[in-house]
């Protein structure tokens, strides 16, 4: 009974990281923040992104959580010394604007 309960969990976790959507290396064109819904945004120069229901070049998050906060200085920091990302989406959208599920920042600098 318990390896069919951790077969499942494996299998559903996996099934979640599978629908979501890994983006190339991308450079940062610009990033900003709203305070009254406690959210920020970026830009990427990428074509459109995203689940079907919310393609855009933009990505948001909630900046509210100690993670968000780490990104907004971690991406901040991409943008400003021209360094790229590597971004995974999840699937949910938010104000017509695909969701930030994680990223990496990359050593490689970005081409002008």
């Amino acid at each position: 009974m318990k390896h069919k309960l951790f077969i499942a969990l494996g299998l559903s976790l996996f099934g979640t990281a599978a629908m979501a959507q890994s983006l190339p290396p991308a450079s940062i064109q610009s990033l900003g923040c709203d305070q009254a819904t406690n959210r920020c945004s970026l830009t990427l120069n990428l074509e459109q992104v995203g689940p079907a229901e919310c393609t855009a070049n933009q990505i948001t998050w909630e900046s509210d959580s100690e993670q968000g906060k780490l990104a907004v200085a971690l991406l901040s920091s991409a943008m400003m010394t021209n360094h790229q990302v590597e971004i995974e989406l999840s699937n949910a959208c938010y104000n017509a604007l695909p969701e930030l599920a994680s990223f990496n920042v990359l050593a490689r600098k970005s081409v002008k």
